[in-house]
């Protein structure tokens, strides 16, 4: 637990320092409100981010289950946390339980870029919003 806390403070220093040049650089952005594409070292996921000032919450359709997500985005930095039941994994304690903490920033491209902590591991992730195709609702799929 204290090298998760220590990992997850040396994060949080790294993309502050990192987001002073990154928050000149991003374009303004009205809302992360909508459908996101989630891609974590090898997994994608679908993202959905509601936006209400400052306020984030969301929901990430997870491989053991759904996230339900809370937390803030603010001078192009995000960060959110949520946890799942873990869709019947287990872990070394004899928990379900999967607890996941996320920092990113927002990219001149308009995509999101972080680093998430959680019960089962620490990967990179990138967030690209979703393009409804006319005619038809985007694609859905989990991915490995």
């Amino acid at each position: 637990m204290r090298l998760a806390l220590a990992l997850v403070l040396a994060i949080i220093a790294t993309v502050h320092n990192a987001g002073s040049s990154a928050q000149k650089a991003t374009p303004e952005v009205r809302t992360l409100s909508g459908e996101w594409t989630f891609s974590a070292e090898g997994y994608v996921m679908p993202l959905s981010l509601r936006q209400d000032g400052t306020r984030v919450t969301g929901t990430l359709e997870g491989f053991h289950g759904s996230f339900p997500l809370q937390g803030e985005f603010r001078k192009g930095l995000i960060h959110f946390a949520g946890s799942s039941d873990g869709g019947g994994i287990r872990h070394s304690d004899d928990s379900n339980d999967i607890d996941l903490f996320a920092i990113g920033t927002l990219q001149p491209d308009g995509s999101l870029q972080g680093t998430l902590v959680s019960t089962v591991g620490n990967l990179t992730w990138h967030a690209e919003r979703k393009t409804v195709r006319p005619g038809g609702p985007s694609s859905e799929h989990l991915h490995h």
